[in-house]
């Protein structure tokens, strides 16, 4: 288990750290969809060509069976897709559901998308998937959604309200048996099955809405949703590091390169890697072209693992968050799992609480967990990409490797 542990800490430490000297409004890379007609569980569409690290990827999927659900989303890198909003009944026997998955991994190989239900569709079964390039990656950068479904000609998802500027708005009108037309003001990226999927940027934020139009009337689904650019801060954050004391405190050490008019960094700490507390804040050296080290020294970290981040504010108060860190102390109470390393489901033995498993970005995972008795749970992670998960009940936790 110390070599999982090392494992997750280099990881982490690794996964690189740079806040953005530059803003740019998001751009399109590919969009790409696959239709399948003879009834099938899964469905894959690749990209044309090779994505880039950091990027942002839309997938949209409709089947034609209500009473199926998706099992999962995954790609070929083993990038982590979330859910916007919820699975949507439309017409009288379809079912759509909007994913995403940001800060993407990417090398130069082509990314597969793959989405399985739990069981065969009836006959249809279509996904569409689209890249975009300067979103914003330090932190989750959906920022609204809505999904609207009716029958006749005009098509509209309702309006959202954005919060910031040069927003990606991102549509999709999927019909039942009657061509689609795009929206004025937007680019239209897809017109696979007569259905269409659109995009455009918004350099100001306000009221917004994805607008369609059949040819004649069809029970529809529309569905929008908007995402945040890369922030602009004038920071170069070279290293970020964390390490247990001996006295059981935690140190956090950051460098900058350079420095333009910046403020100060808030030190932030979270026992689940979802719900953030700040701990501390540093001023920061305003204007520098040299290097500066900072340091903060966390007095309570949480037993077991806790998780760390940097707000780095400007003196416009813009601001931005540094990727995670983590760190691990021992707890009160041990925690063990079985079979650890696991290619499908483990047993959590200790847990006086129910169990819940996040990735190592603090990102909680949707997986099964079975009760089988008051300390011991049995939690399916056979839907999981490769890699290394944190088992967290109560005020404990624990890490397992999914092979």
């Amino acid at each position: 288990m110390k070599d999982l542990y090392n494992f997750v800490a280099s990881f982490v430490l690794l996964a690189g750290l740079s806040l953005p000297a530059a803003a740019c409004a998001p751009s399109h890379r590919q969009t790409q969809s696959s239709i399948l007609l003879t009834g099938p569980k899964t469905i894959s569409a690749t990209f044309p060509a090779a994505s880039n690290a950091g990027n942002l990827i839309i997938a949209q999927i409709t089947w034609d069976r209500q009473t199926r659900t998706l099992a999962s989303v995954v790609d070929s890198k083993g990038n982590d897709y979330h859910l916007i909003g919820a699975e949507t009944n439309w017409g009288t026997k379809y079912r759509s559901a909007l994913y995403y998955a940001y800060n993407i991994d990417a090398d130069a190989s082509k990314i597969k998308v793959t989405a399985t239900l739990n069981n065969n569709t009836t006959a249809l079964f279509e996904i569409y998937i689209s890249e975009y390039s300067n979103v914003l990656t330090t932190s989750d950068p959906l920022d609204k959604n809505k999904t609207a479904t009716g029958t006749g000609t005009a098509i509209n998802t309702g309006s959202v309200t954005t919060t910031a500027g040069n927003e990606l708005v991102w549509g999709i009108a999927v019909g039942e048996d009657q061509a689609i037309h795009g929206g004025t003001g937007y680019n239209v990226r897809s017109t696979d099955q007569d259905n269409i999927v659109e995009d455009k940027t918004a350099s100001t934020a306000g009221s917004f809405n994805a607008s369609f139009t059949a040819v004649s009337s069809t029970n529809w689904v529309a569905q929008v949703a908007t995402f945040k650019p890369l922030v602009t801060l004038p920071v170069t954050l070279i290293s970020f590091d964390a390490r247990t004391l001996s006295n059981k405190t935690v140190e956090l050490d950051w460098t900058t390169t350079a420095e333009t008019s910046s403020a100060w960094f808030e030190i932030q700490h979270s026992g689940d890697g979802q719900t953030w507390t700040a701990i501390g804040r540093t001023n920061a050296a305003a204007n520098t072209q040299t290097s500066q080290q900072y340091s903060y020294t966390d007095p309570a970290p949480y037993a077991g693992f806790t998780w760390y981040r940097l707000k780095q504010v400007d003196q416009d108060d813009n601001f931005t968050f540094s990727k995670t860190l983590t760190t691990h102390r021992d707890q009160a109470v041990t925690l063990h799992v079985y079979p650890n390393p696991t290619v499908g489901s483990c047993v959590v033995e200790g847990a006086t609480q129910p169990a819940t498993v996040f990735n190592t970005a603090g990102q909680r995972m949707a997986v099964r967990v079975n009760t089988d008795s008051r300390s011991k749970q049995t939690l399916d992670l056979s839907t999981l990409p490769k890699g290394a998960y944190f088992i967290k009940t109560g005020d404990n936790s624990t890490l397992v490797y999914k092979q």
